[in-house]
C-alpha cells in the first residue's frame, strides 16, 4: 500500500517473528535501509492481530510457522480486515505450494529465509514504494 506516509518516506511496519534473534535481526536491517519508518515487534499471531488493530501498519513481515497461528491464515484474515495492508509471508520452508498459498491469501510476496539477503530490502520497497538507503551495510 503507497499512501500519503510512503510517499514521504514514512511507513509503518510490523514484524511477526516467534523468534526474537530473527525479529531483532530484521528490525536492525530494515531500520537501517529504511530509516524513516517506523517499526513494530509481534511475537505470536494474537499480538499481531492487536498490533494491527492499533498501528494499522503499511506492511507486516509475517512468519509462516507462528506459535498459536498459521502466519498464511493469518494473512487472509488481515487483509480481508485491512484492506490495503501489504503482506510478505516470511518461512524457512520453501516449494511452490507454500508461495501460492500465500498469494491466495493476499500476501505481495513469499520469502524464503535462505535468500532474505538478496530479496528482502527489494521485496520491502515493492511494499511500501519506498526505496532504501543506498548504503544499508549489507553485502
Amino acid at each position: 500500500m503507497v499512501d500519503e506516509n510512503s510517499a514521504r518516506g514514512h511507513a509503518t511496519v510490523l514484524i511477526v517473528e516467534d523468534q526474537t534473534l530473527m525479529r531483532e535481526t530484521l528490525r536492525g536491517f530494515l531500520q537501517h535501509a529504511f530509516p524513516g519508518c517506523s517499526f513494530h515487534e509481534a511475537e505470536d499471531g494474537a499480538s499481531a492481530l492487536d498490533a494491527c488493530t492499533a498501528l494499522r501498519p503499511d506492511l507486516v513481515l509475517m512468519d509462516k510457522c507462528l506459535p498459536d497461528a498459521d502466519g498464511i491464515e493469518l494473512t487472509a484474515r488481515l487483509t480481508t480486515m485491512y484492506p490495503g495492508i501489504q503482506v510478505i509471508v516470511i518461512s524457512q520452508r520453501s516449494g511452490e505450494i507454500y508461495v501460492q498459498r500465500a498469494l491466495a491469501a493476499g500476501a505481495c510476496a513469499y520469502l524464503v529465509k535462505d535468500s532474505l539477503g538478496v530479496e528482502l530490502f527489494p521485496a520491502v520497497a515493492a511494499a511500501i514504494g519506498i526505496a532504501p538507503a543506498t548504503d544499508t551495510g549489507i553485502s
